[in-house]
C-alpha cells in the first residue's frame, strides 16, 4: 500500500513539475507585433498553407519568441495541424504560451483560455541512444474545420548557460513550402553588434535602434520556396538564409569550449593489456581505439550543458558508457597518457561541406571525433563506430570533410582527408553436372574497409539462422530452386591489419537449366546481383541540382562456370572509363570453363546536374549488360569445331586485299613535295607517336579476332541462340566485320611498309588509316543501335578516334617534316627509292 501511494505521489509531483514549466502569459512588451494577413488568393494546394512565420530573439533578456499562422485547406490538414506543440529544455528554459486562436470567417475564437497544456518527456533521439531531457508541451485544439486559420505564439525563456552570452543562428528567408510572410528579428544591446553573412542571395537586414536596443530585421513576403530534387547530397542547400553569430572567429569558439575538454594530468587506469616487448606504439593506439569503440557503450544524457560539455573521462571509463563527446575525450585522454598527441575535434555528420560558408559557432557541429598524431602523420577516428577494423593505414573515417580541433592554439577549421574507398571482391564458382541437370554454387566474398566494418556488425547483430535466410532469399529470384548446402561461414582474422571480412556461401541448385516453349533450346542465367544492387540508382528527370551517387567504392567479380562440355559464347567486351566511374566486363573461354569478369569503380560521390541524365542512362545500360545467358540447342548447334565459313571469308578477304595492296605498293607513287630532297629526312620527331600506334595495330586486330572467336563453329549461331531479331542481317554484319578486319590488317601492314620505305604515298595512306577508323566505328555504332544491341563503350571509342584523327590528319597534310621525310617512289629494280634526276 505504501509503495502504491509513493508511486502516485511521485507521478503527481512529476506532472506538477511539468505543468509549472509551461504557462499562459501575455506577449512580452519587447516583441514587435506582426499582423497576420488573411490569405484570400492562394490556391488550395496541399493540406495547409503557412501565412506567417514570425521569429524574434531577444539576446538581452535571453528569450526567443515564435509566432505562427496557417490556413487549413482540407481534412488532411485538420489531421496534421490540429495540435500545437513545442519542445524546450527544462534544465535552463521555461515555456510561456501567449496566444492560441482560430480565425473562422473573420471571427476570432480563443482556444488558449480554456486549453489544458499537456507536457511530455519525448526523447526524439532515443533510437540513437541519446536522452536530451527535453520536454514537449502540446495543446490539442478541438473543433477545427476546413478554411480555419490557426494562429498561436509562445516564448521560450533562457539560453544554454554554456554559451556564456554568445549567440548564433541560421535565419531562413526560404523554406521548402510557400510562406506568405517570414519575419525575423534579433534584438541585442546597442553596444554589442552581431555579425551576419548572407547566403544564396539573401536580403540585407533593416538595422535600427529602439528603446529596447539594436534591432536586425528581415522581412520577406514573396512566397518564394525551394523544391529539392530527388537524391541531392544531404549537405546541398540553395535556400536564402543568413548565418548569424556573435563569435568573432573560430578561436573564440575554441576558447569557449576547451575548458570543458581539458585533459587531466592525472593518468587514467590503462584499460588494455600492453606487452612492452611485443606491442608497438601503433598496436597500443589501435588497442585503445578498439576498447573505446567496442567496450564503451554509446549512450548520452544531453540535457542542459550536457549537450556540449563532456563528462569526466574517469567517470565514463568506470560506468562504461558515454556519448560522442564522452568517448572522444576518453580516447584522447588514454592516447595522451601513452604519449600520443590527441584532441577531440567537432564535426558535422550531415552538412559537412557547408561549414566553411557559415560564421563561426559551436552550434553548427553535431558530432565529436578524435584527432591524433603518430610518426609525423595526422589521423582521425570516430570512437562511436563499433566493430571497426584495420590498422592505422587502413583506418576508415566517414567523410566529415572539416572539423574544429579543441586545443588551445586552434584557430581555424581542420580539413579531414577522405578515407580509402571501400571495396568488394566476389568469386563465384558454378559447377554444372550435366546439360539440363543441377549445379553446385559457391560464393566467396571479401569486404574491405568500411564494407568490412558493416558486415562485421551485421554478423554480430543477427542470428545464424536469419543470416542464412537473408542470403538464400537474395539469390532466390535468379535461382528459384536454390537451397543451402551448408551454413554461411565467415573469416575475420585480418581485422587488426588489412580489415578484410570474408564470407563463403554454399548452395545447391536443382534444374538450373530452363527450356524454351518449343523445348528445342535450354539455357541458364547468371548475373552480377551484388553489383546490380550497388548501382541501382534512383531515376531522375532533367534536373538542375547535383545528384548524390553515394560514397565512392570499388567492386570486382569473377564468375567461373564449369560446364560438362566445351562451350562457346559470343560476347563483346565492355570497357568504360570516365571521371565519374569505370566499368568493364569480359569473358574468357577455356575448354569447359566459362569465366565472366566484372569490375566497377564509383570515383565521385556527387554528379553535376548536367551530367546526371547521361550517368543514369549509362548505368541502366550497365545493369542490362550484367546478365549472361548460356544457351544449349539439342540440334548440334552448340558443338564446337572450326567454322569453315569463317575461314573462307578470311581467305577471300586476304586474297582480295593482298592483290590490291600489291598494286598500290607498285603503282601508287605521288610526286614528292616541291623542295624535298632525296634520300629524305630521317624518321623522327612527332612522327614517332603515330608510328607506334600504327605498329601495334596489327597485333591489336589479331588479338580482337582471337577474343571474338570468329573461327569457332558456333559463331554463326550466336545471335540465334541469344534470341536476337534480324538474325540474317546480324550474321551479314558479322561476315562483313570479319572480312573488314583482315582487309584492314592487310592495309595496315602495307602502310607500315610504305612508311618505313619513306614512300611518297605514306601521308595519304595514314590519312586513309585514320579516316577508315573513324568512319567504320561510327557506322558500326549506328548499326548496333538500330538492331537493338547498343555498345556502352562506343561513345568513348568514338571520342578517342575523333581526337586522334583531329590531331594526325592535319599533321600528315601540313607537316614540313612529313613533306621532307616521305620522298621515295617505287623502283622495280632497287626496291628502296629512286632519286629524281
Amino acid at each position: 500500500m505504501r509503495t502504491r501511494l509513493l508511486f502516485i505521489l511521485i507521478l503527481f509531483l512529476g506532472i506538477s513539475i511539468y505543468a509549472q514549466q509551461a504557462r499562459k502569459t501575455s506577449t512580452p512588451n519587447w516583441v514587435t507585433p506582426v499582423e497576420v494577413k488573411l490569405d484570400t488568393t492562394s490556391e488550395d494546394e496541399g493540406a495547409f498553407k503557412y501565412l506567417l512565420l514570425d521569429y524574434q530573439d531577444n539576446l538581452i533578456d535571453k528569450e526567443q519568441f515564435a509566432h505562427y499562422a496557417f490556413k487549413i485547406l482540407n481534412t488532411d490538414g485538420i489531421q496534421e495541424m490540429s495540435d500545437i506543440s513545442t519542445s524546450y529544455d527544462p534544465a535552463f528554459q521555461k515555456l510561456e504560451f501567449h496566444k492560441a486562436q482560430v480565425i473562422r470567417n473573420g471571427t476570432i475564437i480563443d482556444k488558449l483560455e480554456n486549453a489544458f497544456i499537456n507536457t511530455y518527456q519525448r526523447e526524439t533521439n532515443l533510437e540513437r541512444s541519446l536522452y536530451d531531457g527535453s520536454l514537449t508541451s502540446v495543446i490539442n485544439l478541438s473543433d477545427i474545420r476546413v478554411g480555419d486559420i490557426i494562429e498561436y505564439s509562445y516564448t521560450i525563456k533562457g539560453f544554454n548557460p554554456i554559451n556564456k552570452g554568445n549567440y548564433s543562428n541560421l535565419i531562413y528567408q526560404e523554406y521548402t513550402l510557400p510562406v506568405n510572410r517570414i519575419y525575423s528579428r534579433i534584438l541585442t544591446d546597442s553596444k554589442n553588434s552581431i555579425s551576419f553573412k548572407l547566403l544564396n542571395g539573401a536580403a540585407e537586414p533593416k538595422i535600427q535602434t529602439s528603446s529596447f536596443g539594436k534591432e536586425y530585421i528581415w522581412n520577406s513576403e514573396n512566397n518564394a520556396h525551394v523544391i529539392y530534387e530527388s537524391n541531392v547530397p544531404y549537405w546541398f542547400n540553395t535556400q536564402k538564409r543568413i548565418s548569424v553569430s556573435t563569435f568573432k572567429n573560430w578561436e573564440s569558439v575554441v576558447d569557449l569550449l576547451t575548458p570543458y575538454y581539458k585533459i587531466s594530468k592525472e593518468k587514467l587506469t590503462t584499460p588494455i593489456s600492453i606487452d612492452a616487448k611485443l606491442d608497438s606504439k601503433q598496436d597500443v593506439i589501435i588497442k585503445l581505439i578498439r576498447f573505446v569503440q567496442d567496450e564503451i557503450r554509446y549512450l548520452g544524457f544531453e540535457s542542459g550543458v550536457g549537450a556540449f560539455k563532456p563528462n569526466d573521462p574517469k567517470i565514463v571509463l568506470n560506468r562504461r558508457y558515454g556519448d560522442c563527446k564522452d568517448k572522444s575525450l576518453l580516447l584522447s585522454t588514454l592516447l595522451q597518457d601513452q604519449g600520443v598527441t590527441s584532441y577531440p575535434i567537432l564535426v558535422n555528420s550531415e552538412s559537412n561541406k557547408n561549414l566553411d560558408v557559415l560564421l563561426p559557432s559551436h552550434e553548427i557541429f553535431n558530432h565529436c571525433i578524435v584527432y591524433f598524431e603518430h610518426d609525423g602523420k595526422e589521423y582521425f577516428v570516430d570512437p562511436t563506430i563499433s566493430n571497426q577494423g584495420g590498422n592505422l593505414y587502413n583506418l576508415n573515417t566517414p567523410n566529415y570533410t572539416t572539423g574544429l580541433i579543441l586545443k588551445d592554439d586552434s584557430n581555424k577549421l581542420k580539413e579531414i582527408p577522405e578515407s580509402t574507398k571501400a571495396k568488394v571482391r566476389i568469386v563465384e564458382d558454378i559447377v554444372i553436372d550435366s546439360i539440363g541437370g543441377n549445379a553446385e554454387f559457391e560464393v566467396k566474398t571479401e569486404y574491405y574497409r568500411s564494407k568490412a566494418d558493416y558486415m562485421r556488425s551485421y554478423f554480430k547483430s543477427n542470428t545464424e539462422e536469419s543470416i542464412n535466410k537473408d542470403y538464400l532469399t537474395f539469390y532466390s529470384n535468379l535461382y528459384p530452386t536454390i537451397t543451402s548446402a551448408n551454413k554461411i561461414s565467415h573469416l575475420d582474422d585480418s581485422r587488426p591489419w588489412e580489415n578484410i571480412f570474408t564470407t563463403t556461401e554454399y548452395y545447391d541448385i536443382e534444374n538450373i537449366w530452363h527450356s524454351t516453349e518449343s523445348d528445342e533450346t535450354m539455357y541458364l542465367d547468371t548475373n552480377a546481383l551484388v553489383l546490380d544492387g550497388l548501382i541501382n540508382y534512383t531515376n531522375s528527370l532533367k534536373r538542375e541540382m547535383p545528384y548524390s551517387a553515394g560514397a565512392p567504392f570499388s567492386f570486382s567479380q569473377t564468375t567461373r562456370i564449369l560446364l560438362p562440355e566445351p562451350w562457346n559464347i559470343f560476347l563483346k567486351d565492355i570497357n568504360i572509363d570516365n571521371e565519374y566511374y569505370s566499368f568493364s566486363k569480359n569473358i574468357e573461354l577455356t575448354g569447359n570453363l566459362v569465366t565472366l569478369n566484372y569490375a566497377y569503380e564509383l570515383k565521385k560521390e556527387v554528379i553535376p546536374a548536367s551530367d546526371t541524365p547521361t550517368f543514369l542512362k549509362e548505368h541502366e545500360d550497365i545493369r542490362d549488360s550484367l546478365g549472361v545467358q548460356l544457351t544449349y540447342a539439342d540440334n548440334g548447334m552448340s558443338e564446337t569445331g572450326i567454322s569453315w565459313l569463317s575461314i573462307l571469308i578470311m581467305l577471300v578477304s586476304l586474297a582480295i586485299s593482298s592483290f590490291f595492296a600489291l598494286k598500290i605498293y607498285k603503282n601508287y607513287n605521288p610526286e614528292k613535295e616541291e623542295g624535298a630532297e632525296l634520300p629524305g629526312q630521317a624518321i623522327g620527331g612527332w612522327l614517332i607517336l603515330p608510328i607506334i600506334g600504327l605498329s601495334i595495330t596489327p597485333f591489336v586486330i589479331l588479338y580482337q579476332i582471337y577474343l571474338n572467336q570468329y573461327f569457332d563453329a558456333t559463331i554463326w549461331d550466336g545471335f540465334e541462340l541469344g534470341g536476337y531479331e534480324n538474325i540474317g542481317l546480324l550474321n551479314l554484319y558479322l561476315g562483313f566485320e570479319l572480312f573488314y578486319n583482315f582487309a584492314f590488317l592487310t592495309f595496315t601492314i602495307l602502310t607500315l611498309f610504305m612508311l618505313f620505305n619513306k614512300r611518297t604515298a605514306t601521308p595519304k595512306m595514314m590519312i586513309i588509316f585514320y579516316s577508315c577508323n573513324l568512319t567504320v566505328i561510327i557506322l558500326e555504332s549506328i548499326f548496333m543501335n538500330q538492331v537493338g544491341i547498343p555498345d556502352p563503350t562506343a561513345a568513348n571509342d568514338i571520342i578517342k578516334v575523333v581526337i586522334a584523327s583531329a590531331i594526325w590528319i592535319p599533321y600528315f597534310l601540313n607537316s614540313t617534316r612529313v613533306k621532307s621525310t616521305f620522298v621515295n617512289t617505287y623502283d622495280a629494280n632497287k626496291l628502296n627509292y629512286l632519286a629524281n634526276s
